[in-house]
């Protein structure tokens, strides 16, 4: 996002300009092609072009110095660079929004939110890879426990989540295991910045019955975004036509959905449904894997 924002003002500037592409390759000695993938926000700037651009566009002091701030944070590293092996671009795009988003608005149709997840659970999710191994298991919970600190953090994003009751009910592991998750979520509930509601069963027909998605909001003037994640990658979605039929389908669950408070009821039923909350009923593979 840092990196959008950067592109977005380097294309404004040029266009205040009145230069063309061509015009700005000449002066930096390079691509057309390479100049609109700095301003399509494709690829990061380096702070020596970023001054030569700066020079071009004829930028004053006052302007010049907050500019290139954002050109170094742009091109800073992010909190998940230590599990960069573990990421594709899709996923560190994800992480990436959900660092700077000031809201985060999620619909899981049958699993519990990422962000949301117990540890227990997350690794009977991801071990359920069979190729992977002991050590990479290991590593993958540990990011999806490390994404959910931004919940804590000072400048949180607002969460608003919507779970199907599929979700729910759909038991991923030992009774144990979904008692704790449930008893998270629930806790959860109660946090100021965060919003959980339950879409029952009876709920009836709705736009977004079937596809899970995310959309991310942010401060300023930027635009919104949905994140679909399908089985082998995930994709972004950009074109407001688009954003805003999600948003609407969102809408709708949300007003389907029980109110939070009762959403929460529910979850407490869950936890009292499942009983006292015991380890021994941990399977041999769970017992195997989180030793």
């Amino acid at each position: 996002m840092r990196r959008r924002r950067l592109a977005a003002e380097l294309h404004r500037l040029r266009a205040a300009s009145h230069l063309t592409l061509e015009d700005v390759a000449d002066h930096l000695e390079c691509s057309p092609a390479k100049v609109s993938r700095i301003e399509n926000g494709q690829v990061a700037v380096r702070i020596q072009d970023a001054r030569e651009l700066l020079d071009l566009y004829d930028v004053d002091e006052e302007q010049r110095e907050p500019l290139l701030q954002m050109v170094r944070q742009a091109r800073g590293k992010g909190w998940w660079s230590d599990y960069a092996d573990l990421l594709d671009e899709g996923g560190q795009t994800l992480l990436s929004l959900e660092d700077e988003a000031s809201a985060i608005l999620v619909y899981e149709t049958n699993l519990i939110a990422a962000l949301l997840q117990t540890r227990r659970y997350a690794w009977e999710l991801i071990s359920s890879r069979n190729d992977s191994p002991l050590d990479l298991v290991q590593r993958t919970v540990d990011l999806r426990m490390a994404r959910q600190q931004i919940l804590d953090r000072p400048n949180a994003p607002r969460l608003n989540v919507v779970l199907d009751e599929a979700s729910l009910r759909r038991a991923v592991s030992s009774r144990d295991v979904m008692r704790e998750q449930y008893d998270l979520l629930a806790d959860t509930a109660a946090q100021p910045n965060i919003s959980l509601r339950v879409l029952l069963f009876g709920a009836g027909a709705h736009q977004a019955m079937g596809f899970p998605f995310q959309i991310f909001e942010f401060v300023d003037d930027d635009p919104h975004l949905v994140c679909v994640e399908l089985l082998s990658r995930r994709e972004i979605l950009e074109s407001a036509e688009e954003v805003g039929r999600y948003r609407a389908a969102f809408n709708q669950v949300c007003e389907r959905a029980l109110p939070a408070e009762e959403s929460r009821n529910f979850l407490l039923n869950l936890v009292k449904e499942y009983g006292q909350l015991t380890y021994v009923a941990f399977s041999a593979r769970s017992k195997r894997r989180c030793s």
